[in-house]
């Protein structure tokens, strides 16, 4: 559908995952990448780079099904995912990739605790214009939304679609109509759907909340409330 069929291998499994290790800090993506503060530092708002490198995105987003184009990335484990969702270093870093993405498609986080959404204050224009034409990025999309519920964050997924929508509404996104009805919305309200369990390779114990939202997480509600 859109990713491939190769899934994880046992030797990949656990702290000895490398999505688990890069999300860490303990190694850099490949190829030609960096450890990930230093994305989030460097390369957040560098356009071209996120336009034209294609072997960060299986990095910052990995997801069960397989690594995609990038040879030198991993599928994520499930024992991988779940020290992901437990370590509230992973987690943090997890949000400042998805600010990361958002930007350079136009868009911003203006809540982490629920995943709400607005255009970006800094060119969020130019940006959408740029996703609207860019079918490849259209097919990230797709890898972010699975990703997000893989890594702790089911509760954003919602949120980036209504954003989606509402550009596709407003004309700014038009082109990206079909891979919304056919791809992105799927992967939301299918959840519960044995196609989607087939192809995601999810069970609903893989979409738990990360630590960030749990009673003592700093998202939690009560602490957003202190």
């Amino acid at each position: 559908m859109m990713f491939g069929s190769a899934s994880a291998a046992p030797e990949q499994s656990g702290d000895k995952d490398p999505n688990y290790r890069f999300y860490r800090g303990e190694i850099s993506s490949q190829p030609d990448g960096d450890f990930v503060d230093n994305i989030h530092t460097k390369w957040d708002g560098d356009n071209d780079r996120l336009e034209y490198h294609h072997g960060y995105i299986q990095w910052l987003f990995p997801v069960f099904e397989n690594a995609g184009m990038n040879f030198q990335s991993s599928p994520l484990s499930k024992t991988g995912a779940a020290l992901i969702r437990a370590d509230a270093d992973c987690c943090r870093r997890v949000i400042k990739s998805y600010r990361l993405i958002l930007r350079f498609y136009g868009f911003a986080l203006v809540d982490e605790r629920t995943g709400a959404l607005q255009r970006h204050p800094d060119g969020d224009s130019e940006r959408l214009a740029n996703l609207n034409e860019s079918a490849h990025n259209w097919l990230r999309v797709s890898r972010i939304i699975t990703s997000l519920g893989e890594l702790g964050f089911q509760r954003y997924k919602q949120p980036f679609l209504d954003m989606l929508r509402a550009e596709i509404e407003s004309g700014a996104l038009i082109n990206a109509a079909q891979s919304y009805g056919r791809f992105w919305a799927p992967l939301v309200s299918g959840e519960a759907e044995p196609w989607y369990a087939q192809k995601t390779r999810e069970e609903a114990a893989d979409r738990e909340e990360c630590v960030l939202f749990k009673p003592g997480g700093a998202l939690h509600a009560a602490a957003s409330k202190a």
